[in-house]
């Protein structure tokens, strides 16, 4: 808001933008653009967004895109370390992981961590995406948000994996490398 409030003074305008995707989006212009400020603004520049984005979404004033991504992290970290366990505890049963991915796609198991790390998490294969890093920070400022809303998310607490990744070496593996923590027998393998 400071720095709206001086960009005003200065005769211009300012507009918020948080990015929600991977690399995979960013290359090929498909990221989720979230934006904040005044509508107006966001309304002149939006045919230059389009040129990052296939998705944009005015959210509403300065300071409101950046919880709504720290949210979808959130929420994006939970997925994740509920899959790696339920991966995890069907591997510890003997069940087929293949066969137990696709019945989570049908059922209501399924999210789009299913689609993006259930084969990386059965195969071990953890290129970097979106880091063990990023969703350990972004996992902290999201209950930050949650502890000054005065709310109680205890799946919120499920960055804390992630920052055992950090404390084992592996921040920089995907966040798929969750698993690395929850599968019995497996020892965290570092980044090659």
């Amino acid at each position: 808001m400071r720095v709206e409030k001086l960009t005003k003074q200065a005769g211009a305008e300012t507009l918020e933008a948080c990015l929600a995707s991977s690399i995979t989006q960013a290359r090929e212009g498909t990221l989720y653009l979230m934006c904040g400020g005044k509508e107006s603004t966001f309304r002149k520049v939006e045919p230059v967004l389009m040129g990052l984005s296939q998705s944009l979404r005015h959210i509403g004033s300065t300071g409101q895109a950046a919880p709504v991504k720290a949210i979808v992290n959130m929420v994006m970290n939970i997925n994740t370390a509920g899959l790696a366990e339920g991966l995890a505890l069907g591997d510890a049963l003997g069940l087929d992981l293949t066969l137990l991915r696709e019945v989570f796609s049908q059922t209501g198991a399924n999210s789009r961590v299913l689609q993006t790390d259930g084969e990386d998490m059965q195969n071990r294969e953890h290129s970097c995406f979106f880091s063990a890093a990023h969703a350990a920070k972004d996992g902290a400022i999201a209950l930050a948000l949650s502890k000054k809303a005065k709310l109680n998310l205890p799946l919120a607490a499920a960055h804390k994996q992630f920052r055992r990744m950090l404390q084992a070496g592996l921040g920089e593996l995907d966040k798929s490398g969750i698993a690395e923590l929850t599968f019995k027998g497996r020892a965290p393998r570092r980044k090659k």
